[in-house]
């Protein structure tokens, strides 16, 4: 995946600012129109993807910070609870082996499903770029289809 530049998109959104004070562009098409404001549309969602990662990662961060310090703050008073039960220190050893095989199946699995999500979004990339690629000899043979019939109108 492929994350752009923000400065050189900040000063571009920051520049169409600057325009709406100048005069009306003079659009020759209505495909002028579309992709001007298309174009507008992307330039302000890309600059503003940074601004959703960022948050998204300080909330996740927040959210594991929270859920290690749980089990941080609770280790005294499971301390205490656990040492009056006498459980054998053989049994713990063994079930920390256990929870240590778990704990890296589970490493194991975050892993595969880290993987699988970039898998996911290269192969959305790459369809998007075939898609797109699609779509251009398809407008090419409709320009040429219709450039070939008003040649025969024309004759």
């Amino acid at each position: 995946m492929q994350v752009n530049d923000t400065t050189q998109k900040k000063s571009e959104w920051a520049s169409l600012g600057e325009e709406l004070g100048k005069e009306e562009p003079q659009y020759l098409s209505v495909c002028d129109v579309w992709k001007d404001s298309v174009h507008k549309l992307v330039t302000k969602a890309e600059y503003q993807t940074p601004i959703y990662l960022q948050a998204y990662t300080q909330v996740h961060t927040e959210f594991l910070h929270c859920v290690d310090n749980l089990f941080g703050t609770c280790y005294l008073w499971q301390k205490q609870y656990f040492d009056r039960l006498g459980i054998d220190k053989g049994v713990l050893n063994v079930y920390g082996q256990l929870y240590d095989s778990w704990v890296d199946q589970t490493l194991n699995a975050m892993d595969t499903y880290a993987n699988y999500k970039k898998m996911q979004a290269d192969m959305m990339v790459n369809t998007m770029k075939l898609g797109n690629d699609i779509l251009h000899s398809w407008i090419d043979a409709y320009g040429r289809a219709v450039s070939f019939w008003m040649n025969q109108f024309n004759h």
